[in-house]
């Protein structure tokens, strides 16, 4: 099964026992024969049902391999399961979401007629108790040259997604150019995505769907205690604004606007102008970064009030969602300051 494995799926797990089935039940019922892909189920020291569970989908199907190791975070688990894939291409999937059962298939027939790649991003669905929404407005097939044109372009668009389970790589380029994702931090695809963008070559976009990502609670946007969601975030941006200085100036003018609009987005979602925040704001981060009159705007605001500023989105927020335009009003603007939203 290695020599001819085309897809590697790397799916860490986590006390995810009541999600688990749904899960691999789209990615075993994949429209593609099961000898071309592998599922690798990386168990991060689960507590609950979740490790014998896994076992148990290895006993049971052959392109099914099951790990276990001792809690080390998102990161680590999947760093753990790159170190162990055998396909030409990886792609991931967090155990509470779902695969399309035409990903596989439809990723195949897209890498035969293009030339070798080494990013594919592709469309997901984001689905939610009340709603299900497109994440990428793509409606067609693109190929950039290179990751620096891919990202020129996102940023421009205000529209780069960062989250990994968007992206099918190829595995041979994440290893030589030793990409893993940066261990014991929040936002681990923020500080991920756009370096493992950077030195690539050939990346092709595609407007299908083939991701499901189920929202939960307890995710990290919806923890009444956004400390160390702040801080990880903050630091990875401070990160990646070093990684700007390096680049050309287009590319490094409008990702530093594009950091400068997370930046914003975290002070504005976690409110912070309350007391246990008001310390965590690195003003100096503020300046010479906006391209943007939108965030011109914004960082005087700030600059005045952060109170006011988060009132000023408030109403703005809900004056967008009352118009008849509907277009030009995006959550995700507003909510990009989550792990699973893109800088």
């Amino acid at each position: 099964m290695e020599e001819s494995c085309l897809f590697s799926i790397i799916v860490p797990i986590y006390n995810v026992e009541e999600y688990l089935d749904r899960c691999m039940s789209s990615l075993l019922n994949q429209e593609f024969p099961k000898e071309r892909y592998e599922i690798l189920l990386v168990d991060d020291g689960s507590k609950d049902g979740s490790g014998i569970r896994c076992d148990g989908y290895e006993k049971q199907y052959k392109n099914v391999k099951a790990f276990h190791k001792e809690n080390g975070g998102l990161s680590s688990a999947r760093n753990y399961g790159l170190d162990r894939a055998c396909g030409e291409y990886v792609l991931f999937v967090d155990s509470d979401d779902c695969l399309d059962v035409r990903a596989c298939q439809t990723l195949a027939v897209t890498l035969e007629k293009k030339i070798l790649v080494d990013v594919v991003v592709y469309n997901g669905i984001e689905e939610t108790d009340s709603e299900k929404r497109r994440l990428r407005q793509v409606d067609t097939q693109k190929v950039f040259a290179d990751g620096k044109e891919y990202l020129l372009e996102q940023y421009r668009r205000r529209s780069l997604n960062v989250e990994a389970w968007l992206y099918l790589y190829r595995r041979e380029y994440l290893d030589q150019n030793h990409l893993r994702f940066k261990e014991g931090i929040l936002h681990e695809d923020v500080e991920f995505t756009p370096r493992a963008l950077m030195t690539s070559r050939n990346v092709l976009e595609i407007p299908d769907c083939l991701y499901h990502y189920v929202v939960r609670e307890n995710s990290i946007s919806t923890r009444k205690d956004q400390t160390k969601n702040i801080q990880d975030l903050f630091r990875t941006l401070k990160e990646l604004d070093c990684l700007a200085e390096q680049q050309e100036w287009e590319l490094k003018r409008w990702m530093k606007d594009a950091l400068l609009d997370s930046y914003l987005n975290m002070i504005y979602s976690a409110r912070m102008y309350q007391k246990r925040y008001r310390q965590m704001v690195d003003r100096r981060f503020l300046e010479g970064k906006a391209v943007t009159r939108w965030n011109k705007c914004r960082v005087l605001l700030c600059r005045c009030s952060i109170r006011l500023y988060c009132r000023i989105n408030d109403i703005y927020k809900v004056l967008m969602y009352r118009s008849k335009t509907p277009k030009k009003y995006d959550k995700r603007h507003w909510d990009r300051h989550s792990e699973s939203e893109g800088i």
